[in-house]
């Protein structure tokens, strides 16, 4: 496996033994020169055996991989006979594994919270037959919430996945309905329906416009909030509503698929200092969002318009602290950041420069981000397309793309969706169009010039672009530097009187001071070996420790 950093190792005759490699090719991986891991202790008994090792994050060893909070593909593999001598092991053949994590993750343990007067609430679909007609399914269901005395917090959900069903429930996400307005079809009457389509209850839209209670995303754990912040139901502002929308991804269109999922909400009576609320960050999920292929790293952005902002900042009468977030991106994503600008300088929130689509997780911040009236929210994407023929574009199905940031944070404001587009003149003058008309209600455009170019649908233009991954570096250049203002869109929920519309202004893509990042091995290391960079993960690198196991 080409670029692991890989530690091998194995205990016989009662010793343990242990030494760092790297693979350069798919051989045997030769022994580094560098020897960084450091062997702890091993032991082994009639069925196991146990190696412990550590080493430094980063050891300025170009042959290492840096350990950070990126997501790390970890490998694991054995053979079932201890090596000859420490030359190395034979091939492990099927013994093997491997899985996404996140090494150095800062999220807290689920049950370590202090409340002890508290209860469980499962919200879970119904038997619902997932399509094999299609590859992407969002399905849509509402619940009703128990009737409580008295202000609640959510302090912990749960993802609960009908057994067999882990590959097909993608992620889910929980929105509030409106207050005092009624909702039609509750669960007991009606066994949901798929989202957004002519057939689904109105009155469930008013639901979909909520905020966002929680979300979920597959690979993910239980989540715990930290122990100041809990989000807040059964107020006099609440609805005992809610609209539970569930991605189902069914690639190979399989039939017969029947599913119960959902989450598991644990409430409390004793409530936290701050409520806690969720909003989204990014590009929204049309097609309008291009990317082209063979392209080595295509960049796309979107954010959050200050002017939108500002106003709900300025109804809340306070700044906001993030707490956490996730990053939301699909199969061609590679690498992922969210920052905010504050006084013309950019200061990263998180970012994975290792995205991995099937772990879909909320990354807690070691400290919170305070963001001002002023500044401004970004979420930046890498797609990697080298091997797609044609273009992908935006929109909410697994083959789709996106590029979006759900924000953590407190206290709670009234904003739920903050995004922005590119300018589609610039998108479309690129492929060579030179006039068109925008039809707002079906979101579709009429090209008028060129000639050669009239009547085509705006697919048939982007599709046109002889693409090579130069073609494609231009083309994000051109979006992202562009002095044409980029499309921008907010969404509020129910309780708030801000006017979104008057905020909807088209501004310039933000920019502001990228901080000069530390290089801490342009000094010699200990060993006296003078070192110049530090070696990042690369999104294909995979790191690989492999044990030997004892033949029993």
């Amino acid at each position: 496996m080409p670029g692991s950093d890989i530690a091998i190792g194995w205990v016989k005759d009662g010793t343990a033994h242990l030494t760092d490699r790297y693979a350069e090719a798919q051989a045997q991986p030769p022994v580094d020169e560098s020897q960084d891991w450091e062997l702890v202790s091993g032991n082994e008994n009639g069925t196991h055996t146990v190696l412990r090792f550590n080493r430094k994050l980063t050891t300025c060893d170009v042959k290492d991989r840096v350990i950070n909070a990126d997501t790390m593909r970890v490998l694991w593999a054995w053979h079932d006979d201890d090596p000859e001598d420490e030359s190395g092991p034979a091939y492990h053949g099927a013994n093997r594994g491997v899985r996404s994590t996140v090494l150095l993750s800062n999220n807290i343990a689920p049950d370590n919270f202090k409340e002890t007067n508290y209860t469980t609430v499962d919200l879970l679909m119904n038997n619902v037959s997932v399509p094999a007609y299609q590859d992407t399914t969002y399905w849509c269901q509402v619940f009703e919430l128990p009737e409580l005395a008295s202000k609640h917090h959510i302090i912990k959900f749960e993802p609960i996945i009908s057994p067999g069903n882990e590959g097909v429930v993608h992620h889910l996400i929980i929105y509030t309905c409106t207050k005092n307005r009624s909702v039609t079809f509750l669960p007991h009457e009606h066994p949901g329906h798929e989202c957004r389509t002519p057939n689904m209850p109105r009155d469930w839209y008013l639901c979909l416009g909520g905020s966002m209670l929680a979300a979920w995303g597959i690979g993910a754990e239980p989540m715990a909030y930290p122990a100041h912040v809990g989000y807040p139901v059964g107020d006099a502002d609440s609805s005992r509503y809610v609209l539970l929308e569930q991605h189902y991804d069914n690639p190979q269109l399989v039939s017969g698929i029947r599913d119960s999922s959902g989450l598991r909400l644990t409430l409390t009576p004793e409530l936290r200092d701050h409520d806690l609320g969720v909003f989204e960050v990014g590009m929204p999920p049309i097609k309008h969002h291009v990317i082209p292929p063979h392209a080595e790293e295509f960049k796309s952005a979107g954010f959050c318009n200050p002017n939108c902002l500002n106003a709900f900042l300025e109804e809340l009468g306070e700044p906001i602290h993030i707490i956490g977030l996730e990053l939301h991106s699909h199969l061609l994503a590679v690498k992922m950041s969210a920052r905010l600008i504050h006084n013309g300088k950019e200061i990263e929130i998180a970012r994975d420069d290792n995205y991995d689509f099937n772990l879909q997780f909320f990354r807690m911040l070691k400290e919170e981000v305070t963001v001002y009236p002023g500044d401004t929210l970004v979420t930046e994407c890498t797609y990697r397309s080298t091997h797609k023929d044609k273009v992908t574009y935006g929109g909410p199905g697994t083959p789709n793309e996106m590029c979006q940031s759900y924000i953590i944070y407190y206290p709670q404001f009234n904003l739920t969706f903050c995004e922005s587009l590119p300018n589609l003149f610039d998108t479309t003058h690129f492929a060579g169009v030179q006039r068109f008309e925008y039809d707002f209600s079906s979101g579709e455009m009429k090209i008028t010039a060129p000639e050669r170019l009239v009547n085509m649908s705006f697919e048939a233009v982007m599709e046109a672009v002889p693409w090579t991954d130069q073609k494609a570096r231009e083309f994000s250049k051109r979006l992202l530097g562009s002095p044409f203002p980029h499309h921008t869109h907010c969404v509020s929920n129910f309780r708030t009187a801000v006017d979104t519309s008057a905020l909807e202004t088209d501004v310039p893509f933000p920019r502001g001071t990228k901080p000069v990042p530390e290089n801490v091995c342009s000094r010699r290391t200990t060993s006296g070996q003078a070192t110049t960079r530090v070696p990042g993960l690369a999104p294909a690198t995979l790191v690989c420790m492999v044990a030997l196991v004892l033949a029993i």
